[in-house]
């Protein structure tokens, strides 16, 4: 029963977009549960073109691919030491480690303009990538070291016997094992990158540059929001993610279930 509710919490916001996306605006407001007909199936496409949402997933799943790449080879490699090498102060960097995840988003926002206005990468698709790698990769450190403590100590040793270095262990058994926790910090990456409005809208000013997020900012003016279109563009956004969610939702429940975090 508890499952049941939950699910239906989670389902509404999503239903309810798909249903209001071949919708008129008007009738959106007359009407929010009523299914008018025919359909407003013109929304759609109206909603990619207007929105140029081709271009802006385009540079999303760019964004997405180039932060969860660097995200897994930062945080594989330091979850690894962390649990596995053991360096002086272990508690202490693990500490270091969860620092990021306590400091407010919100008070970043402008010494990060600042400096990316600096550096010249207002504008840039890869400076929009560093920002998201430095703020996924301690929370993915924090699963990845979790998950890597249930990989038996037992194998790391035999191999090691049989002559195979760190970066052999590393490559040849600790990463095979631990694929579906490095699949659910994936999975979780590139859906908080793909999803990421805030640092879209602070560091991207062009739109041949915007995500997909912002792209949907198009349909507001001043005045008003064209409500049809505005959800027709997010149901059309949240396709990849959704698509992707259900594409490894197995491997992604056993890699976020699995092991217990301990410093």
């Amino acid at each position: 029963m508890l499952l049941s509710a939950l699910a239906v919490v989670w389902l509404y916001p999503l239903v309810w977009t798909l249903t209001n996306a071949v919708k008129s605006s008007a009738d959106i407001y007359r009407a929010p549960w009523d299914m008018p007909w025919p359909p407003a199936i013109g929304n759609i496409g109206e909603a990619w073109s207007r929105g140029q949402l081709g271009l802006a997933m385009a540079n999303s799943a760019y964004v997405t691919a180039m932060t969860v790449t660097v995200v897994l080879v930062l945080s594989v490699t330091a979850a690894y030491a962390l649990t596995r090498l053991r360096p002086p102060g272990r508690a202490v960097l693990f500490l270091v480690v969860l620092a990021p995840l306590i400091i407010p988003t919100e008070v970043l926002i402008v010494p990060l303009f600042s400096m990316f206005r600096a550096l010249g990468l207002v504008n840039s698709l890869p400076g929009l990538a560093l920002t998201n790698v430095v703020a996924n990769v301690s929370f993915a450190t924090l699963i990845l070291t979790g998950y890597f403590r249930t990989i038996p100590q037992d194998v790391i040793d035999a191999a090691r016997v049989d002559g195979a270095g760190r970066v052999d262990v590393l490559l040849r058994i600790v990463i095979p094992l631990a694929r579906p926790g490095i699949l659910a910090v994936a999975v979780l990456v590139a859906v908080f990158t793909w999803n990421d409005f805030g640092g879209s809208l602070v560091l991207l000013q062009k739109p041949d540059v915007f995500t997909a997020p912002l792209a949907l900012s198009r349909f507001s003016t001043f005045y008003a929001t064209d409500q049809g279109l505005t959800f027709a563009g997010m149901a059309i956004v949240i396709l990849p993610p959704l698509l992707l969610f259900l594409a490894v939702q197995r491997s992604f429940i056993r890699g976020l279930t699995a092991g217990a975090i301990r410093p």
